[in-house]
């Protein structure tokens, strides 16, 4: 472990921490509080001020929009895909998906090059 992480973990085990700041640093992989503590001030605005809040509306961490969409659709509506004509399932947009559809169900915070998703109606 390098110095300043070692110094960091030193300070946030001896420093009192919340279990929702505990959670964030989990999954988001931060050792920063001051990082941990303006992702919950993001989260806190769309109404996710715990962490069991936060279990039940994250969904999951992907490269992108499009990815996410694809992942989730895919899963949903898997038999429903699968009987479109190959033709078609390869001109699905998913990023347009996001943007027309899915962003008003779900809200992404992007954090190290990857896109964090949460259900806004959790």
């Amino acid at each position: 472990m390098s110095l300043i992480k070692q110094y960091i973990h030193n300070i946030m085990t001896t420093a009192t921490i919340t279990d929702m700041q505990q959670r964030v640093s989990e999954l988001f992989d931060i050792d920063s509080v001051s990082k941990i503590d303006t992702i919950i001030q993001e989260l806190e605005g769309y109404g996710i001020d715990n962490e069991e809040n936060l279990d039940d509306a994250f969904s999951g961490c992907y490269r992108d929009e499009s990815t996410f969409c694809e992942d989730l659709l895919c899963d949903i509506y898997s038999e429903q895909i699968e009987a479109m004509p190959v033709f078609l399932q390869t001109a699905i947009d998913w990023e347009m998906v996001w943007h027309q559809s899915m962003q008003y169900d779900y809200f992404a915070i992007y954090h190290d090059s990857e896109y964090y998703f949460f259900n806004r109606n959790f």
